[in-house]
């Protein structure tokens, strides 16, 4: 099994802890928690759960074109934006990929499993990540049709500017760029979702698990051209989304006063824990998501170490060994609330130097 962040049910079995007693670092989850709109939302929806869902969630792709302003047509709702990453090249079948990483860790197994060759393109993590379209045109093979990338990257929290990331979409052809926006409502200036209706290459993942701290109920969707977006709806499965997942996302999008509130504490919250960080001597790269990146100074013992040591308190924290080019020098963190990511400096000062 590839490794991911969360695993709190495995902890709580593993250490004996309640829920309560576990600060999860390793899953970057809005630490404002579920707005409250969406609680009573489901709470409403608990009077359905004996009804079948829609077969294709039509009232929220409804919701979602009116929420963004896009036509019904352009969107396709799913159950996380991970099925949606199998779902496109089951159905599109590209011949060959090429991979901006370090990147999620399902881009490559739900490609391979459709037969698509994948070539891989480096972020220089000694370079801050630095983006270069040049680079990566070079980079593309003439057999090429799908581009995947994320925007902020994903484990490095950088982000892209729009600008670039829309020259590289017109310099493509009939190449795809595939922009996986999971964590751009942290930083909703940065995505293309406005450039989806006259750009036939482009397709955007989204998901609201992050931002609305509902990981649990699986929601995200593809933003993409009628074409494209036509020929997935026809190949998924029905009922990718129960009633309760629906009726959450809906609330999701009347979270006005949420979204606000989250956009000028994430901030905040972010650059509190990035300065505990940078007194003990770590590296942190600048980041427009709700976690961070960090680099270890060589006298630090690797990520894993650290790992295993916290882990034992309820603080699981995510290494980036797996996440390459990246190596055990790496750990990312999830911002969470201020309590909670000064314990976490605190106990990060009590491992120390090796």
């Amino acid at each position: 099994m590839r490794a991911h962040g969360g695993g709190v049910d495995r902890a709580m079995h593993e250490l004996g802890l309640i829920r309560a007693e576990i600060a999860d670092f390793s899953a970057s989850i809005n630490p404002l928690g579920v707005p409250l709109v969406v609680q009573q939302a489901l709470r409403q929806a608990l009077d359905r759960i004996s009804d079948y869902p829609e077969l294709d969630a039509a009232s929220l792709r409804s919701e979602l074109a009116h929420f963004h302003q896009l036509p019904p047509e352009n969107l396709l709702p799913g159950s996380g934006s991970t099925e949606l990453i199998y779902l496109l090249p089951r159905v599109l079948r590209p011949r060959r990929a090429l991979l901006v990483q370090p990147c999620f860790g399902e881009y490559a197994p739900a490609l391979q499993q459709a037969g698509c060759q994948i070539d891989l393109f480096n972020l220089d993590p000694h370079n801050d990540f630095a983006f270069s379209v040049p680079r990566i045109l070079a980079a593309l093979k003439p057999q090429t049709d799908l581009l995947v990338l994320a925007n902020p990257g994903n484990p490095s929290g950088v982000a892209i500017e729009p600008e670039l990331l829309l020259q590289l979409a017109e310099q493509l052809g009939d190449c795809r760029l595939l922009v996986d926006e999971a964590f751009v409502d942290f930083c909703p200036e940065r995505s293309l979702l406005p450039q989806v209706v006259e750009r036939p290459n482009l397709l955007l993942l989204r998901s609201l698990t992050k931002f609305y701290a509902i990981p649990g109920l699986r929601i995200g969707y593809l933003a993409a051209s009628t074409a494209d977006i036509a020929l997935l709806a026809a190949a998924r499965e029905p009922w990718s989304l129960s009633n309760l997942a629906i009726a959450a996302a809906k609330a999701c999008l009347t979270a006005d006063s949420f979204r606000s509130r989250t956009l000028d504490t994430i901030p905040l919250l972010r650059a509190q824990l990035q300065r505990g960080l940078e007194q003990l001597g770590w590296q942190v790269f600048a980041a427009e998501a709700n976690y961070l990146l960090c680099r270890l100074p060589d006298l630090w013992c690797p990520a894993p170490k650290i790992v295993e040591q916290l882990r034992p308190q309820g603080l699981l924290l995510r290494s980036c060994c797996d996440f390459a080019p990246l190596d055990d020098r790496y750990l990312r963190l999830a911002v969470l609330g201020e309590e909670q990511n000064l314990c976490l400096l605190r106990a990060l000062a009590g491992v120390g130097e090796k």
